[in-house]
């Protein structure tokens, strides 16, 4: 689960290997004097608590270690059954983490979050349920003598209101199985009766306090091919008359991120839509995260099952910190701080039970350093809109349809984030082999997940730096995915400014006219800039080409040539070329229909309104002309003669055809379209231009080719 530890297990009936989490123990287990590899980092000085963003688990546990990693607040559990073990009406008894020690934390700067679960065995009616049971009396108001777990919740926030003023009502109720293993008994509908209860319970003894959602593991209902137990607790909320006056009976909620950085974006992103479905607006945590490590001496495990090294995990503490801040996520939390024993051979802490720091530990001071106070938090990855377009999101978001994880999007991955006048952006490789990076601009410093110094070559319009291969291919059912991605670089760029571009792969696009510069971002959240933004407003702009569907890219088709993807047109670079025919039209029409008509002889000298193209060198054996067939003037030839001629067109391939309502003419590079509706007199509502200015359009071929090729660009 873990309240503070992780559950792994097998589904019996399709062999389905999950990551989650268990209950803590607050005792440590007896450590050797000293585990720490030779060669680890050391720990950074004090890092400020300067932003609520990061916690982790049980700070606790080793506090003078957590406030020199920039701490600033914990989760802690308050196990029913230990707190009240015999009767409702009993004192609560002061087991593990009394008022006074946590009075302690708090002026230490950790802000005190607890979590409550496991129901004693008075408090249940089936005994068989032990821990996980439903409460008895929770269909009654919570005040209700006989409602034990609504008196429970009001004596608990009542004793400790000013120590705690945030709770988690219970843990991961979405682990369960067909073999009976759970967390929680109940079903969507009785954990949020459990909700309602505790967070009317809550309001009641403490109307300043916050109530949140349980954290939820997500894994177990996506393997399992079941609604997210999300979505059935918000179902059984929505149909009661009471939830929208009490704004739904939580003020969050909570998801768990282990293994994978990208789950630290991916289920945030999933489960905060899960609540715009609903009309709602609320913070969203990741309240556990962490991956297991193989190779700490203090308990050496094979390297199977998601597991890393130590050094992976210091990487995916970069990320994933990156990661949960482009998410939006309020706040992050790591499971957890210091080891406290092993939980079934695993230890999970930044700090180990010696009092030596994991490669983690440091990694995380970093983040708490470079990423706090931060704003305007964006994922990127090589060819995606800045920020990324919804349906490339989405696209993200459906890439463990039919895998075993979230799949990286690109082959260079990072965060870019603004902090006062800097800009803070962090990369990473997603590959098996090591890439180098162009980063425009000017760069103050750059730094590795330990928060040493990275060199960066420079070259012009900014700097290169090779990214280091991702080793993380750990999950056995599928050894082609990689996780953790190649050891993080961090770029500090003070005084940049936010529109500075993005960095990007060094690859066949790189030296490309746009690279390293900004331009006009366009409504689909792609920039055309430099050279093929000249070329873009030289040659008839957005009537010939339409909107940018892509970045400048090494083509997903050719990856020897670079190109930029338009709604009505492909742009290749030809560097080969002259200077004034580096940027060339892809013969888009030639690949997307049929070859070329018969040649027709000419029907009369060329003039004003007609032009022929023998067949040859220069032409096909059609013209271009101002009036189709039936005597109806479609002005085809003005609009070719004002944009650019064969130039921008290429020749044309058939006489004007009619295609259903619409006259048409292909040409090489296009298909031109008549539209009567807009050949009439007066402005267009909205411009300033005539309707005219549409009668005559381009198809939308570049749509149409992305469409056919099943290429990852689209717009809004």
């Amino acid at each position: 689960m873990p309240y503070d530890h992780v559950w792994r297990r097998r589904f019996a009936a399709t062999c389905l290997l999950i990551l989650l989490t268990l209950v803590a123990t607050h005792s440590a287990s007896a450590a050797p004097s000293s585990v720490a590899p030779s060669d680890e980092p050391a720990s950074l000085p004090a890092v400020p608590q300067a932003d609520p963003f990061f916690g982790v688990v049980q700070a606790v546990s080793a506090p003078d270690l957590a406030q020199a990693a920039g701490v600033r607040w914990e989760r802690v559990v308050f196990s029913w059954k230990d707190l009240q073990p015999l009767h409702q009406h009993d004192v609560l008894v002061e087991r593990g983490f009394p008022p006074n020690k946590l009075k302690a934390e708090r002026a230490r700067g950790f802000d005190v979050v607890g979590v409550v679960v496991d129901t004693p065995a008075w408090a249940i009616d089936d005994h068989r349920q032990g821990a996980r049971g439903i409460p008895k009396g929770l269909d009654k108001p919570w005040n209700d003598p006989d409602n034990v777990w609504g008196n429970f919740m009001y004596r608990l926030a009542t004793e400790y209101k000013g120590t705690v003023d945030r709770w988690i009502i219970w843990n991961e109720p979405d682990v369960y199985d067909a073999q009976g293993h759970a967390f929680w008994e109940g079903t969507p509908a009785d954990y949020a009766r459990l909700l309602k209860v505790g967070y009317q319970a809550v309001k009641a003894a403490n109307p300043g306090a916050k109530v949140y959602m349980a954290g939820m593991a997500y894994w177990f209902d996506k393997e399992a091919g079941r609604p997210l137990y999300i979505q059935g607790v918000l179902e059984a909320l929505s149909r009661d008359p009471e939830s929208v006056a009490n704004g739904w009976f939580f003020d969050g909620i909570i998801v768990h991120s282990y293994g994978s950085p990208l789950n630290a974006y991916a289920l945030p992103t999933l489960f905060r839509q899960q609540l715009q479905k609903r009309g709602l607006n609320k913070p969203v945590w990741i309240g556990e995260a962490n991956v297991v490590p193989a190779d700490d001496p203090a308990g050496r495990l094979s390297r199977a099952d998601q597991r890393a090294s130590l050094q992976e995990q210091a990487a995916w503490v970069i990320q994933t910190t990156a990661l949960a801040r482009a998410a939006g996520v309020e706040r992050f939390e790591v499971y957890k701080m210091r080891d406290e024993g092993a939980d079934n051979g695993i230890h999970w802490g930044l700090v180990r039970d010696d009092g030596s720091v994991r490669p983690a530990y440091v990694a995380y001071q970093v983040a708490a350093r470079e990423f706090a106070g931060v704003t305007n938090a964006t994922l990127f990855w090589q060819d995606s809109a800045s920020p990324p377009t919804a349906e490339q999101v989405q696209s993200l978001l459906a890439s463990n349809a039919t895998r075993w994880q979230f799949i990286w999007p690109g082959k260079l991955v990072g965060v870019r984030m603004q902090r006062g006048d800097s800009l803070v952006t962090v990369i990473w490789n997603t590959t098996r082999q090591p890439i180098t990076a162009f980063v425009p601009g000017d760069a103050a410093r750059a730094l590795d997940k330990a928060g040493r110094p990275v060199t960066l070559a420079p070259v012009e319009g900014g700097y290169k730096v090779d990214l280091a291969a991702a080793t993380h291919d750990t999950d056995n059912r599928d050894p082609s995915i990689l996780m953790i991605g190649g050891d993080p670089v961090i770029i500090v760029q003070a005084g940049a400014a936010a529109d500075t571009p993005l960095p990007r792969l060094v690859d066949a696009c790189f030296g490309a006219p746009g690279l390293g510069q900004a331009g006009w971002q366009a409504d689909t959240g792609y920039t055309v800039g430099g050279g093929w933004l000249d070329f873009y407003q030289a040659n008839g702009g957005l009537t010939i080409f339409g909107y940018p569907r892509s970045p400048v890219i090494v083509d997903p088709l050719d990856n020897k040539q670079c190109v930029q993807y338009f709604q009505r047109a492909v742009l290749e670079w030809h560097p080969e070329n002259p200077p004034a025919f580096r940027i060339q039209r892809r013969l888009l029409t030639e690949l997307l229909t049929d070859p070329a008509a018969p040649a027709v002889e000419p029907g009369g000298p060329n003039g004003p309104d007609v032009w022929y193209f023998a067949k040859g060198p220069q032409g096909l054996g059609h013209a271009v002309s101002n009036v189709a067939p039936d005597g109806l003037r479609t002005g085809f030839k003005d609009f070719f003669d004002r944009y650019g001629r064969e130039t921008t067109f290429g020749y044309p391939m058939e006489e004007p055809t009619r295609r259903g309502d619409l006259w048409t003419q292909r040409f090489q590079a296009g298909i031109l379209e008549y539209h009567p509706e807009n050949d009439r007199e007066g402005i267009k509502p909205g411009t300033d231009l005539p309707w005219r200015t549409w009668s005559v359009q381009l198809r939308l071929l570049g749509d149409e080719y992305i469409q056919k090729n099943k290429l990852p660009f689209a717009g809004k």
